[in-house]
């Protein structure tokens, strides 16, 4: 190809990377799907999550709240929540504003630590600021480990985004509206350096081919044990030099500037909150432990064999298994509907051989986890795990609606027929 050639493909190639840069693309829902099987089943076990109103107007409030189980089984290679931790919500986009979030009541603006086996509950309060259907998950962001996604629900909200009003008052009893605030000297900022580096590109793009066919002349230099720097010439270092110090003013006066309009300010914090040393670990009266569990491929049918030593003075009876944000509900002991055709909840999937569970008694239980989930889930991934291991909650319940909580987990045998 010939250098006009090469420069005419550069042009092109990077002209595209700008426009998918500038292009807009709109997420309904977050992909949590996307995720590894044994990340969902064995890091965070969300339960009794709300996220209320389901429809609201701009400048409305919305309440996400509920809790977790941050399991023992968290696998090795994933940085845990002992380390740094985030709560956040995924949104898909600046659709809602946050005006509060806590865990166990503690301010959770900031990042925490967590530790694992023991159960938090959370609140996130979040106010509407553009109309239109919007997919809302609690999540947990971990450092160096990525986002820990809960259950979601989609909420429509109406209205008009010139109704929404995010006014703050500042330390001296100004009143600033954060939607336009000082907006122009943003744009103008961004623009500024938008030309400055177009220009930066235009000066090399004008002066001789760059990328591929820069490397192969860099490589034909190497080859021939000459220096590579020839092909600066003094005029590119001259140029150089003008950017250079015309960046450097810029930012001088910037920053004078900014010192001149608003002398006291407070930087972003980034202090970590501590969580209370002495939290219990959820306390069950009853053990269970898996002595099997099996996968059969064709019938979509996940079994565990149990046994299960009730401790408490109340007949037990499994009526749920939440694994994954998947809720197999067993209908004979309780009756959950989906909130919608997205709630990943299985009406009928939970079916039980062993009956209750006496007090003082120790029994073998047999649950069937059988529901179309698991495939659209993508949970029959974690076969192909190294480990293969499954986890999740148990939801023991009383006569009474009381329950019990327990998280179970084990080795996981596939069959294929």
């Amino acid at each position: 190809m010939t250098r006009p050639g090469c420069r005419a493909l550069t042009s092109i190639a990077g002209l595209a990377l700008v426009l998918a840069m500038l292009i807009p693309i709109v997420a309904t829902a977050h992909g949590e799907r996307a995720q590894q099987a044994n990340t969902r089943m064995r890091t965070l076990n969300w339960y009794d999550v709300e996220i209320s109103p389901a429809k609201i107007a701009v400048g409305e409030d919305i309440k996400v709240r509920g809790r977790f189980r941050t399991s023992k089984l968290w696998p090795e290679h994933i940085p845990s929540v002992e380390q740094r931790v985030f709560l956040n919500v995924g949104a898909g986009g600046p659709n809602f504003i946050r005006t509060a979030s806590n865990i166990d009541g503690i301010s959770a603006v900031q990042s925490t630590s967590l530790e694992l086996g023991k159960d938090y509950s959370f609140e996130i309060d979040m106010k509407a600021r553009r109309p239109g259907r919007f997919h809302v998950h609690p999540i947990v962001n971990v450092l160096d480990a990525g986002s820990m996604v809960g259950p979601g629900r989609w909420i429509e909200i109406t209205g008009s985004q010139d109704d929404f009003v995010n006014t703050v008052e500042s330390m001296f009893g100004r009143e600033i509206e954060l939607e336009s605030f000082h907006l122009k000297s943003i744009v103008s900022w961004h623009v500024l350096w938008f030309v400055i580096g177009g220009a930066w590109l235009v000066y090399w793009f004008r002066q001789r081919p760059l990328l591929i066919p820069r490397l192969r002349a860099v490589d034909e230099l190497d080859e021939k044990g000459e220096d590579a720097d020839e092909l600066i010439s003094p005029t590119d270092i001259k140029v150089a030099i003008v950017f250079l110090a015309v960046t450097l003013l810029i930012i001088v006066g910037g920053f004078a500037w900014g010192e001149r309009d608003a002398p006291i300010t407070i930087p972003l914090r980034t202090a970590k909150t501590s969580m209370p040393d002495n939290k219990p670990f959820p306390q069950a009266n009853i053990d269970v432990s898996i002595s099997e569990a099996t996968y059969r491929i064709p019938g979509r049918s996940f079994r565990m064999k149990l046994t299960v030593d009730n401790r408490s003075d109340r007949t037990l009876r499994v009526g749920e298994f939440l694994c994954a944000n998947v809720r197999f509900i067993n209908p004979e002991v309780r009756t959950v509907e989906p909130i919608d055709e997205h709630d990943l909840v299985a009406s009928h999937g939970l079916r039980v051989e062993g009956g209750p569970i006496a007090p003082g008694q120790v029994s073998t239980v047999e649950v069937f986890a059988e529901d179309a989930l698991w495939e659209t889930q993508r949970l029959t991934r974690m076969i192909n795990d190294p480990d293969s291991v499954i986890a999740g909650l148990l939801f023991f319940y009383a006569q009474d609606g009381s329950r019990e909580i327990v998280e179970v987990g084990g080795s996981l045998l596939p069959i294929f027929e």
